[in-house]
């Protein structure tokens, strides 16, 4: 699109529109007359700092003068061990942060869990009144854990 730098409408005059007042639309100003009018060419200086007068501002003090404390240390932090295993079952690598002698690890080590359950009183009480359908309500009411390590291998239904 070129546009007449000499016109300020934003098309020809036969088909000028106006605006909600009734006024016609005019197309801003161009660059050299926005910023031609401008009278100093060097840096932007705010009008009050231009009137300030001669004031005496201290010295930025150092925070690492003799008069004060040095800058705390940072504590260096001890490296992380990291363990290598090699599992039985799979034979793949494990790289964990646990130590050779951490339940969880020697469960890993040994190639499964030990596992432990215990029933709940609800499917206890139901296999006792309920003989048939009680067993299977017993079964769903168990918790099924490790008895080397702790984890919960099956939550059960309750």
């Amino acid at each position: 699109m070129i546009v007449d730098p000499s016109t300020t409408t934003l098309m020809s005059k036969d088909t000028i529109t106006y605006d909600e007042q009734g006024q016609p639309m005019q197309a801003p100003p161009s660059y050299d007359a926005a910023v031609g009018s401008a009278s100093n060419s060097g840096p932007y200086v705010p009008e009050s700092a231009a009137k300030a007068t001669d004031v005496k501002v201290p010295p930025p003090s150092d925070p690492y003068s003799a008069g004060s404390a040095p800058p705390p240390q940072t504590a260096q932090m001890p490296s992380t061990v990291v363990y290598n295993y090699v599992n039985p079952a799979t034979g793949e690598r494990v790289v964990s942060l646990l130590p050779p002698d951490h339940p969880q690890m020697v469960c890993l080590q040994q190639g499964g869990h030990v596992a432990r359950s215990k029933f709940g009183l609800l499917g206890i009480l139901a296999a006792v009144f309920w003989f048939p359908l009680g067993v299977g309500l017993c079964l769903l009411d168990r918790k099924v854990y490790c008895e080397r390590c702790g984890v919960i291998i099956d939550e059960g239904m309750c």
